[in-house]
């Protein structure tokens, strides 16, 4: 058996009844898993000749290489090698297959055809060596420059195909580079190059920071300078870049979008949100003009997860919520524009709205989404992902009802499906999702591939650690709870840098969430403010903080980090719970003043009416400790008591301070959804009897 069900079993205390739990668990993963590898459908590779001719752009870089050919192949050409920088392949692939049309003996023309088809994200990567082959084959017609740039992809090839299994050695391509920029010292493009080809990153940047002192709005550099910090420990040193990049290629749906990965990253998601809008009209403007498919603007689907995900940090749920229901039709059928290396769009594969019901941690409501999922039964690791999301959400709704069977029962299921997975990676290897074009006269694609396999793991892996330390700390074994939590941090910190972030929640709100349950104020704390640092002003691990300072009864702590917390958030939905309990903690604070607050004298009749409004609270709801949305819930009734009780609205404005008791977390009758407490209030404070302490309450002031 795996680490994941003996670790978890012993853990659990269920000894034996565990490890059958783990064993029935792991027999029905496997009854219900489809190898991954079936054959999937597939369609021709596009051949460049078969392009259509493309438009003439503008606003789209201002970079260029003097060629020998034609005018008009010029032309086209510096237009591929602008879209080549902006990753737009399509349409790069275009112009330089244009370029070829009008001068047939454009050796950088077909250079540039083989540099844009072998990207990253085209959808023709077997034509690109031909491409190469043709550029090869006209280097007599050229200077000695294009030569170089020629000799060194060819140099780059020629690594890759004697690496074999091995790791390619490129030192020759990286000579061929050095050896232009040393003849040609003004060509900023051949530097690119050179800093593309060195694999270092201290040289790397110190290339492009050349380009940049020399040509400070050099579109291309501006965006790689970009790429090249943005997961850095100091983002901000892209700053100027992602101020004046959109302006360098206005009409780019990439390049419009790229200042946002620095916004997002500093935590200015106001800035982030202009950047991801801006992106989404261009590339929605160019699909829509020149009859383009999703699989041929890859950026679309990109900057709309990352839109949301935006839109998430600064608590614009209902927009990310409408936007994400435009993901199934951003999405076409090809691995360029599903993403499947990546989790965070794999998940959004399943349901569009996934990804808003677990950042919000709404648990509910992830189940619901799950219930009816897009994995079909060739999808197997799609399938694997939807069910293990399901126990990893039932396990955590669980831990908010304080149901350790039902906690612990999920968690182990997790734990079975991850060991049957790791043991078929184990088996057989990460497979590839793409179609082999080996011994095919035409290359093929696959359609609609499955999710590749690994990154699964690798992501699910950190959601059962944050189940297993939820529970363990549910079950007040605190020490081995974080101990469990640090490792989660570990794994997610291992999953790398992604654009959105891979991991949807900051392992550090669900750990101050678990420790909050626990009322261990001053860890969880330290935990949200460590989700802070990886999502700067997010209101999630803002919000969270204040509460811990308020749980804490650090009344000026709290007050001073909810105003943090309004002000990061102040054009989020003003209908959220953590705005309304913030606002109406903050407006019965006011008398906190120069980091110290002001006492209050409190009158016979003052404390009678505190009295009777406390009553009336204890009396119409039941009290219960529930989880994270107990706070929020708690902020839905002095909302409605301000509305609904006069008395207390004149405590408010008075000053009137009310005991902790008041505060504490509280969850309404059975059979009423936490989440909508504001609606079924009314009928609780409404009742004759009610209506008849409220009478005497206002009397007593």
């Amino acid at each position: 058996m795996s680490e994941f069900v003996v670790r978890r079993a012993l853990f659990s205390g269920l000894g034996f009844l565990a490890i059958c739990l783990a064993m029935g668990q792991v027999q029905r993963a496997a009854a219900q898993t489809v190898m991954a590898g079936h054959d999937m459908g597939v369609r021709d590779e596009m051949p460049p000749d078969e392009l259509p001719v493309p438009q003439k752009l503008s606003g789209i870089g201002n970079v260029s290489i003097k060629i020998t050919a034609a005018p008009e192949a010029q032309m086209w050409f510096n237009q591929g090698l602008n879209l080549l920088h902006d990753f737009w392949e399509y349409e790069s692939a275009r112009a330089f297959e244009q370029g070829v049309r009008v001068d047939p003996q454009c050796a950088m023309c077909y250079w540039g055809l083989y540099k844009a088809e072998g990207s990253f994200h085209s959808t023709a990567k077997d034509y690109a060596n031909q491409a190469l082959t043709k550029a090869v084959g006209l280097e007599g017609h050229v200077s000695n420059a294009e030569k170089l740039y020629i000799s060194a992809s060819a140099a780059h090839e020629d690594a890759l195909k004697g690496a074999m299994q091995g790791r390619p050695d490129f030192s020759k391509e990286v000579k061929l580079w050095r050896k232009l920029v040393k003849q040609q010292p003004k060509d900023t493009q051949a530097r690119i190059f050179l800093a593309q080809a060195v694999g270092e990153q201290k040289e790397y940047l110190a290339i492009l920071k050349s380009v940049l002192d020399d040509e400070p709005e050099n579109s291309a550099a501006n965006h790689y300078w970009i790429h090249a910090l943005e997961a850095s420990p100091h983002p901000e040193e892209a700053l100027r870049s992602a101020e004046i990049l959109a302006s360098l290629a206005p009409t780019s749906g990439h390049i419009v979008h790229m200042p946002g990965h620095i916004f997002y990253r500093v935590g200015d998601y106001a800035r982030a949100e202009k950047a991801f809008t801006a992106s989404l009209e261009a590339d929605e403007r160019y699909m829509q003009e020149q009859h383009i498919q999703p699989d041929d603007d890859w950026n679309y689907v990109h900057n709309l997860m990352y839109a949301i995900a935006n839109k998430l940090e600064e608590g614009k749920l209902k927009d990310a919520t409408a936007l994400s229901m435009k993901l199934t039709g951003a999405r076409g059928q090809l691995v360029t524009t599903l993403y499947t290396n990546l989790t965070r769009d794999s998940i959004s594969r399943l349901n569009p709205l996934l990804p808003v019901a677990l950042r919000t941690a709404n648990w509910q409501k992830v189940l619901e989404l799950l219930s009816t999922n897009g994995a079909t039964a060739q999808q197997a690791n799609l399938a694997f992902l939807s069910r293990t999301l399901t126990d990893f959400a039932g396990g955590m709704l669980a831990v908010e009802g304080h149901d350790l069977l039902k906690a612990e029962e999920s968690s182990l299921r997790v734990d079975a499906d991850l060991w049957q997975a790791s043991q078929q990676l184990k088996d057989n290897g990460p497979r590839s999702n793409e179609a082999s074009s080996a011994g095919v006269a035409v290359p093929k694609l696959t359609v609609m591939p499955d999710a590749l396999l690994q990154p699964l793991v690798n992501n699910l892996s950190v959601m059962s650690l944050e189940l297993r330390g939820s529970v363990a700390i549910l079950k007040k074994h605190i020490d081995d709870g974080k101990k469990i939590f640090a490792q989660a941090a570990q794994e997610e910190k291992a999953l790398g840098y992604r654009e959105p972030p891979n991991y949807i929640r900051p392992v550090g709100e669900t750990e101050g969430a678990a420790l909050m349950a626990a009322e261990d104020w001053i860890d969880a704390k330290e935990a949200y403010k460590r989700a802070l640092l990886e999502r700067p002003r997010s209101g999630f691990p803002l919000y969270g903080i204040a509460l811990c300072n308020e749980r804490s009864d650090d009344t000026t702590a709290a007050t001073s980090a909810y105003t943090e917390f309004l002000q990061a958030w102040k054009d989020a939905d003003s209908d959220l719970g953590q705005l309304i309990h913030a606002r109406t903690y903050v407006a019965g604070h006011s008398h906190v003043a120069s980091g110290r607050a002001v006492a209050r004298p409190m009158t016979a009749s003052n404390e009678t009416a505190k009295t009777t409004l406390e009553s009336l609270f204890h009396s119409s709801i039941r009290p219960n400790y529930y989880g994270n949305h107990a706070a929020i819930s708690a902020g839905l009734v002095q909302h409605c008591l301000a509305q609904f009780h006069p008395a207390f609205f004149v405590c408010q404005a008075f000053g009137i301070p009310l005991s902790e008791k008041f505060y504490t977390r509280i969850a309404p009758a059975d059979g009423i959804d936490n989440r909508n407490l504001h609606v079924h209030m009314p009928r609780f404070i409404r009742d004759p009897a009610t209506l008849a302490q409220s009478t005497r309450a206002r009397a007593s002031l």
